[in-house]
């Protein structure tokens, strides 16, 4: 008899985008942003959210809009925050996957304009983050998160860029370690004289080359924009991160037909959107319901 084989059983996706959060009922509509944009962009890799301490219909919901959903009940008392929790699920999801490359972002406030993997050099670097734009000593908030939770390293960081934990990209292998070493430090090291901790954790380990093989794009490249620090929110002239960044020599970002741009390329990555409500509602009004 002859066998017939079909290709989906040799074909495994090698791309993830990934995320976790709680609170998936609530936060329903978010979660369609995160995920509706990326499926537009990419619609060829698949989309992971780890939802913690979801119900059933929830975990239903995630799947009625392509999302590969996985339940966990990990304990909240133990782990924090769930800025600081998530890191080790993360980083036991990567080791357990089939996937070889991922992208790992925050799931409430990201939207995706074009595909976030097609900038990711692959065969010269194993991790991708983005740059917000300014450095530690010229972000207030940065500076003092760093200062309270990991007091002794406060000036290895001065001089150096704020790098965003929310968007990190890479290889199985090289982020393995990596999340491993975010939670060992959020969990073993710091104090616990701010909740949010895996930025300062993040940007720790850049300072201080601890992170082998690293790429991180500017606002030039348009890969990601965080828009706390380079979008026009209240902070944004008050606290100098418009004179910084021009200062740098990186173009704003600015709203432009509907997307947001870096001179005339759209980001591909669209980060903290929800501080701009103008910019929020041009951007999230294709994947939502009136």
């Amino acid at each position: 008899m002859k066998r017939i084989f079909k290709f989906s059983h040799f074909f495994k996706p090698k791309y993830c985008l990934f995320g976790v959060c709680d609170n998936i009922g609530l936060n329903f509509n978010k979660i369609k942003v995160w995920a509706l944009s990326f499926k537009k962009v990419c619609n060829d890799k698949d989309v992971c959210l780890i939802c913690m301490d979801a119900t059933d219909e929830e975990i239903k919901m995630c799947e009625s809009i392509g999302i590969k959903a996985i339940k966990s009940d990990l304990d909240k008392e133990s782990y924090g925050q769930v800025n600081h929790k998530r890191l080790k699920p993360a980083r036991d999801f990567i080791e357990s996957s089939s996937y070889e490359y991922f992208l790992i972002t925050d799931v409430f406030d990201v939207l995706f304009q074009q595909d976030p993997f097609a900038k990711l050099d692959f065969d010269s670097y194993d991790i991708f983050a983005g740059k917000e734009g300014v450095l530690v000593n010229d972000e207030p908030w940065n500076f003092d998160n760093i200062q309270k939770l990991f007091p002794d390293k406060i000036d290895s960081c001065v001089g150096k860029p704020v790098v965003c934990s929310g968007i990190i990209a890479g290889k199985k292998e090289a982020l393995i370690p990596v999340y491993e070493k975010m939670f060992d430090m959020c969990h073993n090291e710091s104090t616990d004289d701010h909740a949010i901790k895996d930025q300062a954790a993040f940007i720790i380990m850049i300072a201080n080359n601890l992170i082998p093989n690293l790429k991180l794009f500017s606002l030039n490249d348009a890969w990601a924009v965080h828009c706390a620090v380079a979008g026009p929110t209240n902070l944004f002239e008050g606290w100098g991160f418009k004179s910084k960044i021009l200062a740098s020599g990186l173009a704003l970002p600015q709203l432009k037909s509907g997307q947001i741009k870096s001179g005339e390329e759209p980001f591909d990555i669209v980060h903290q959107f929800n501080r701009i409500p103008e910019w929020e509602s041009h951007l999230i009004q294709d994947y939502i319901d009136e």
